[in-house]
């Protein structure tokens, strides 16, 4: 007995009894859920950016406090300076008394300067680090978000082409059969 080619179109018609428009939706079922995790996956990619765009904000926050907290200590020392010029010129002792407590209290003061200006650009910099890592997350429930879609688009193409859609299948001929 000479066998014929077949295309698997014409296999698959022919062994369950599908025709070609259950098959061609069963394909845009199957690229629908390819596209699904495409997108997943795509989303995730621009969170990841995101994320990443944050965390260069978050290192330059951090950097602009240490250069604000070191200019605002280098302008104190020169202020320093001018107050011990004018003391020196005026004849006062600067090396006890009432001008050394009130160096005392300025340098002081010039550190808690300094550690709130660190301070407040470290939350800046916490704040930008923690949105990085939400917009990660929501990369990665982009994608879950994706394969899920995909999940159900194919579940339910399966479920109408079985139960819901189109003839039931047939026994296939006996020149199929193996």
């Amino acid at each position: 007995m000479k066998s014929k080619k077949r295309s698997l179109f014409q296999l698959i018609y022919l062994v369950s009894n599908v025709s070609w428009l259950q098959i061609a939706a069963l394909v845009m079922s199957a690229f629908s859920a390819v596209m699904a995790i495409s997108q997943g996956y795509q989303q995730q990619k621009i969170a990841n950016a995101n994320a990443r765009m944050r965390d260069i904000q978050a290192q330059r926050q951090q950097l602009a406090a240490n250069r604000a907290a070191k200019l605002a200590a280098d302008k104190r020392k020169r202020q320093r300076g001018d107050v011990r010029v004018i003391f020196a010129k005026s004849g006062v002792e600067i090396t006890e008394g009432s001008p050394i407590i009130l160096e005392a209290e300025d340098d002081y003061r010039s550190e808690l300067d300094q550690a709130a200006i660190i301070a407040q650009g470290g939350e800046q910099a916490w704040v930008s680090r923690s949105e990085a890592m939400i917009m990660r997350a929501q990369g990665r429930s982009a994608v879950s978000a994706g394969y899920g879609q995909a999940a159900g688009t194919m579940g339910a193409s399966l479920l109408s082409y079985s139960g819901g859609g189109g003839s039931s299948p047939k026994k296939a001929p006996a020149s199929i059969m193996v």
